[in-house]
């Protein structure tokens, strides 16, 4: 798409030269929109700032239209230099305003920050973005190197785009293709592309640059998406890279683009430091990446403040989120939450599409979880499982020859090249991560499971002695529960001296013994049978099981072998959900030529590979034949 063919019949945006005709245009073009008229041009101040001009002139290949911005709950106009001509402009981006030295912090809803990029320190923007990013509620900036760039910021918002145009990613740090419609820049295409030409030689509606950089630059492999802003003349008044001191650029020139020279509605700059608060920055506002984004045609601006480890997960994120409500820099903070527990992004400028959320679905963290804590349970799985089988596997528990080691140590493979944070980050991929992983658990559940309904000594049955001979008691995690018996028993933790060793957990009552074992965060088995049965008799065991995670568990009984008897059903396959109560039952068959004494029987439970055992004595009583 050329120049010419990009521009509308009629202009978007007028520039006014000075604050005393500003005002009256803004009044015209507000008396416009609330009529529902949308052909009074869109008055930017560009005062002395010529190079505005340019910007207004890219824009007009962008935005075709002009349409009510989505409004924001609360609104804040930060430093006391902001005049009311600019105020009024921005008064319908927010549904109610408030003053600067309100609590920010405590208010609800989605907030619009509007002020000079010198007015944005971070005593008074931290504590809102920190506050925000915990509760998942939306926050945006408009800003500007000046009160001319901050007008022009708030005239964008208004701008339409009613004609398609494509999304592209380029990225130096992502080295994979990705199959997509969308122009996709990985590092293995950047060398072989004139990226600058592909970058500078069309309008987007989104784009996003993800490489290696700082305040003033992002790089993409030979290419730098570059900040030196033409509003820049002379010596530098703060710090700056070497070309602010005439050492020329650390990069070819002819590979530089121009951050504001590209026509998109959106960029995202996810490149270290790209955004930075005015007093946590590197250089001056002169080449400060952010502004000069902000000074071109680009509507929205999405930047970190700080350093990132964005990458794929997060790239492919971005490509899915679309027309989404609420911010860009939700959507990636959201998703780094896994490597930074704090905001990563900000966002200048309201959505390029979609919509800003509602108050409703901004007052708390549960309405919009990231894709990282819906799949929490994976994540947890992931742990639980691999830790359980290293101690199976390595930790000598289980024989070279035991029947399925082969099983098993396959599972800890597909685990251990699975768990990567792409396949975890990405909720397409974490589903089929977890079918697989519950189906194959499932599996291996059952076929253990009948190894310890034929064979109660299994090899795997052993696993109380073995952990605990390598543990340690926990002694801040020693409770008390009640015992089959009725009387009180510890309840304790034993911590493995290992990382190769599992926690397990245990319980022993004075009259009972060591009555229950199992693999923490195994399901928790509580019974009840009678004191004794009669030989030839049948002793009934209710057993209750309650999971910490959703799904099924296999369930058996088993007795010492010199005890002759009959278990019916060997095993019960049950369906459990977190945190409520299961009842299944067995009948212990006891033969007529049983040995009257005292024996026990074993509930065991598997799930996940956690296996939990529960003992109880019982006595058997001689037939004496009488009714």
């Amino acid at each position: 798409m050329n120049h010419q063919e990009a521009r509308p019949d009629r202009a978007i945006f007028q520039a006014v030269g000075t604050v005393a005709r500003f005002g009256p245009a803004v009044l015209e073009f507000e008396s416009a929109l609330d009529r529902g008229r949308t052909d009074t041009p869109i008055p930017v101040w560009v005062g002395s700032r010529s190079d505005l001009n340019d910007g207004i002139a890219l824009a007009a290949d962008l935005y075709d239209g002009i349409r009510r911005p989505p409004g924001c709950d609360l609104g804040v106009v930060v430093g006391a230099g902001v005049p009311e001509e600019l105020r009024r402009f921005a008064r319908p981006l927010a549904r109610g305003w408030t003053g600067e030295g309100t609590a920010l912090e405590a208010t609800e809803g989605s907030l619009l920050i509007v002020g000079c990029y010198a007015d944005l320190r971070a005593a008074v923007v931290r504590p809102v973005l920190e506050d925000a990013y915990r509760r998942g509620r939306d926050v945006f900036l408009l800003t500007g190197r000046d009160l001319n760039s901050l007008s022009w910021a708030i005239a964008k918002q208004y701008g339409e785009m009613t004609t398609e145009a494509p999304t592209g990613l380029f990225t130096e740090i992502d080295e994979s293709p990705q199959p997509t419609r969308e122009p996709y820049f990985h590092a293995g295409r950047l060398d072989g592309a004139d990226i600058r030409a592909v970058v500078l030689g069309r309008t987007w509606g989104r784009i996003l640059f993800n490489g290696h950089g700082t305040d003033d630059s992002v790089n993409l492999g030979q290419f730098t998406v570059c900040g030196l802003s033409p509003a820049v003349a002379g010596a530098p008044s703060a710090p700056g890279p070497m070309c602010a001191y005439g050492l020329g650029c650390y990069k070819p020139m002819d590979k530089l683009i121009a951050v504001h020279r590209v026509r998109a509605a959106e960029i995202v700059l996810s490149g270290c430091d790209s955004g930075p608060l005015v007093d946590l920055a590197s250089y001056g506002p002169g080449h400060q990446l952010l502004l000069n984004a902000i000074d071109g045609p680009a509507r929205t601006v999405v930047a970190a403040l700080s350093m990132h480890q964005s990458g794929r997960v997060e790239n492919l994120l971005w490509l899915d989120s679309a027309g989404r409500e609420g911010s860009t820099a939700r959507v990636l903070n959201e998703s780094l939450r896994d490597i930074h527990p704090y905001p990563s992004f900000i966002q200048a400028g309201l959505p390029s599409s979609g919509r800003v959320r509602s108050s409703a679905h901004s007052a708390g963290r549960e309405a919009a979880p990231a894709p990282w804590h819906r799949q929490a349970e994976l994540r947890a799985l992931v742990r639980t499982v691999s830790a359980r089988l290293q101690g199976f596997l390595t930790a000598g528990l289980l024989s070279p020859r035991y029947g399925l080691r082969d099983r098993l140590e396959r599972m800890a493979e597909e685990i251990d090249s699975s768990a990567t944070r792409l396949v975890m980050g990405l909720a397409a991929e974490q589903r089929l991560l977890m079918r697989s992983l519950e189906a194959d658990l499932r599996s291996l559940d059952r076929a253990l499971a009948e190894r310890v309904a034929e064979d109660p000594d299994d090899d795997i049955m052993e696993f109380p002695r073995f952990f605990g001979h390598r543990s340690a008691v926990a002694e801040e995690d020693v409770t008390t529960a009640p015992c089959m018996c009725g009387r009180p028993a510890w309840r304790y933790l034993r911590r493995g001296f290992t990382a190769r060793i599992p926690d397990t957990v245990a319980l022993g009552c004075l009259r009972c013994g060591p009555i229950g074992y199992a693999l923490a965060e195994g399901v928790a088995v509580r019974g009840r049978a009678a004191d004794s049965v009669t030989a030839g008799g049948t002793l009934r065991v209710e057993t209750e099981l309650e999971a910490v995670r959703s799904g099924e568990a296999q369930v058996g009984v088993s007795v010492p072998g010199i005890l002759r008897a009959r278990i019916g059903p060997p095993l019960h396959r049950v369906r459990l959900r977190a945190g409520e109560p299961r009842r299944v039952g067995f009948d212990i068959g006891v033969d007529g030529a049983a040995i009257p004494q005292e024996y026990h029987y074993t509930v065991f439970a598997i799930q996940d590979l956690g296996i939990s055992v529960l003992r109880r004595h019982f006595g058997v009583l001689p037939d004496t034949g009488q009714t």
